[in-house]
């Protein structure tokens, strides 16, 4: 293109931008036009350039933690695969002139992925191309095989590159596919039925919505990912749909749409053209980009194959989990691992557009999605499920799914009335493990009545204990840890609110921030005198911190015991966290979800006021708001 053309094109596009988004489009697109003078002039001199970096972040810092499992994995695996996986076993990275030692130190499975570059680009060329699978590759599977190993093959490429690296699947005693379809292709080609389905998962450890500061995502929309002018239409005919959704709405927005390319310097097939090409801000390492998922409020992603029932990009799970919004295009994967509302999925350009305006504008309607999309994939998609299924399959752990941890709810009832409520709030608790103890202070029950009544409501295990009405609190307390049996102990007020969803969320926390005691500091609160809910501590959402409401507070059963019993009300509580702090512990407040504070009468027994607990949240609604909170 000429430079005639070029200034023809920008004046165009500058006209355009003045006619549907007013002033305010218009002077954006002139300033992001005046960044990229002396942009546009290496353009027009040469063919490959780089990218200026525009907008960078810090690099996230990705936690060093002890492998859940004692199991020895030898790995071929990319640098994403090897971060995921690596915190589910003891990984070691089998190189080139290094494998046969680490064989004779005893590894128990074989783990090796359709990876280009495996392990950091030591077996380049050896998996897949016209001499693979290389004879060093066949070397290996074969010693490992010889000496009583299991080995496993797991192709993420697939399907497209499926006939790529079926020699290499050949080699090895099971094979997993990212695609369902090619299940029975890989069965018929292989002669064997040992293949499964192995899809994208997340990483807790890694892709999680723990936070560095507080008050929400910094930026508005991105996108992260490659252009190709010369293959993939569909792909393009995707990202044309979603950019060009997210360029039309920008005018209402600070930052707007912001691209991160995967690939620079690589020639013109590879540069976004315009008008993506002056929101390009450079590119930014996989450290980074977890640091970036975390700053946008929408991020947006298209799908390389659109048709398979179990192969969508992994950034999907990655970005959900980090506690964004995915916008993407329809995809058979998309839809069967995610309902609408947790996933959003543009069917056209208008749809995007307005999808985007109304995620940026609502932080209601993004946390609600990423909340949901986080249980699910807490629930179903994770690396350690996705490791427990191989462990299982090869005979290396007798179940295939991991067992849930298990929970104790601690309550001390002071009211006879109570006892129901505290039940049926415990018994409907989905998706956990629960033992319930309950002490009783100045009355007794019943026991056989109690744990009959315990059981129609869904409450199998149940411990009773009392106590006089004067036993102090911490002596309560002490009793109550020292009856539990569950990996974690969670205080439940008789008083409060709790959300069906609650400790099962509260126990994901406890896994994906590795702290040692969860609880929530930024929460609601229903003021009944005046009929109104607020919202306390806003700012204190997905941080470590020093202090979570004493309601709230779940701990591992190791640490409840271990730190001097309070009895964990107002100051009281406090004091059991400053013992933690104190004690080198990790306190995280979780999502604002699934719990409310009431406060009935003038006062509650800590003293605080309606006037004062007002004047420290904001007014969300009237009403409790059970179905919001209770997402």
């Amino acid at each position: 293109m000429t430079p005639v053309n070029q200034r023809f094109r920008a004046v165009r596009t500058a006209l355009w931008h003045l006619r549907h988004g007013g002033l305010r489009s218009s002077g954006k697109h002139l300033r992001r036009l005046l960044e990229h003078v002396g942009f546009l002039r290496k353009r027009l001199r040469r063919e490959t350039f780089p990218v200026e970096q525009r907008l960078t972040f810090d690099p996230w810092p990705i936690p060093q933690r002890e492998p859940s499992r004692a199991v020895r994995v030898g790995v071929i695996l990319d640098d994403f695969s090897q971060m995921a996986f690596g915190p589910e076993w003891r990984q070691v990275a089998l190189k080139r002139d290094s494998w046969r030692e680490r064989l004779t130190e005893g590894l128990d499975l074989l783990f090796v992925e359709s990876a280009w570059r495996g392990n950091g680009g030591d077996w380049r060329g050896h998996l897949q191309g016209v001499e693979a699978p290389s004879a060093e590759l066949r070397e290996l599977v074969e010693a490992f095989r010889a000496d009583g190993v299991p080995t496993v093959f797991w192709n993420k490429e697939d399907p497209p590159h499926f006939n790529g690296y079926l020699a290499t699947a050949a080699l090895f005693d099971r094979v997993y596919t990212t695609d369902v379809e090619c299940v029975r292709r890989y069965v018929e080609q292989l002669g064997h039925d040992r293949v499964g389905v192995l899809p994208f998962a997340a990483q807790a450890a890694i892709h999680n919505p723990v936070r560095t500061h507080g008050g929400g995502p910094t930026r508005d929309v991105a996108f992260a990912g490659t252009y190709y002018a010369h293959k993939y239409p569909e792909r393009r005919e995707q990202m044309d749909a979603l950019l060009g959704g997210a360029i039309d709405v920008e005018g209402a927005m600070k930052h707007g749409l912001e691209i991160f390319s995967r690939v620079q310097g690589l020639g013109r097939n590879y540069v976004f053209p315009e008008p993506y090409v002056w929101r390009v801000m450079g590119s930014l390492d996989y450290p980074r980009m977890l640091t970036a998922y975390r700053e946008y409020k929408a991020f947006l992603s298209v799908n390389s194959v659109v048709d398979s029932p179990s192969m969508c990009a992994r950034r999907i799970f990655e970005i959900a989990a980090c506690g964004t919004p995915v916008v993407t295009t329809p995809s058979a994967a998309v839809g069967e691992f995610f309902p609408a509302d947790e996933v959003f999925v543009a069917t056209d350009r208008a749809h995007a557009g307005h999808l985007l305006r109304a995620i940026v504008r609502s932080s209601e309607l993004r946390d609600r999605a990423v909340h949901r999309a986080q249980r699910r994939i807490w629930r179903e998609h994770t690396y350690a499920s996705r490791a427990q299924r191989v462990l299982y399959d090869v005979g290396l752990s007798d179940t295939a799914e991991r067992p849930r941890a298990s929970v104790t709810a601690l309550v001390s009832v002071g009211h006879p009335e109570r006892l129901q409520r505290v039940l049926s709030t415990l018994g409907g608790q989905r998706d956990v493990v629960l033992q319930a103890i309950l002490l009783t202070r100045g009355f007794e029950v019943a026991e056989h009545d109690l744990r009959m009544q315990a059981k129609d409501l869904g409450v199998a295990d149940l411990v009773v204990l009392s106590a006089e009405h004067d036993t102090p609190r911490a002596t309560c307390r002490r009793r109550l840890i020292q009856a539990a049996d569950g990996d974690a102990v969670a205080t439940i007020d008789d008083s409060d609110l709790y959300g069906p969803h609650y400790l099962r969320d509260q126990l994901d926390a406890l896994v994906y921030s590795a702290a040692d005691v969860v609880g929530k500091q930024a929460h609601y609160a229903h003021i009944e005198a005046w009929d109104a809910t607020i919202l306390r501590f806003a700012d204190k959402e997905h941080q470590f911190t020093d202090f979570v409401l004493w309601q709230t507070i779940v701990a591992r059963r190791e640490v409840a015991r271990t730190v001097p019993s309070s009895a964990l009300r107002h100051r009281e509580g406090t004091g059991f966290l400053q013992k933690v702090v104190k004690a080198d512990g990790a306190i995280y407040s979780a999502d604002r979800f699934g719990f409310i504070q009431v406060q009935r009468g003038a006062a509650r027994a800590e003293g605080v006021s309606d006037a004062e607990l007002l004047a420290g949240g904001e007014v969300q609604w009237y009403g409790r708001g059970d179905a919001h909170v209770f997402v």
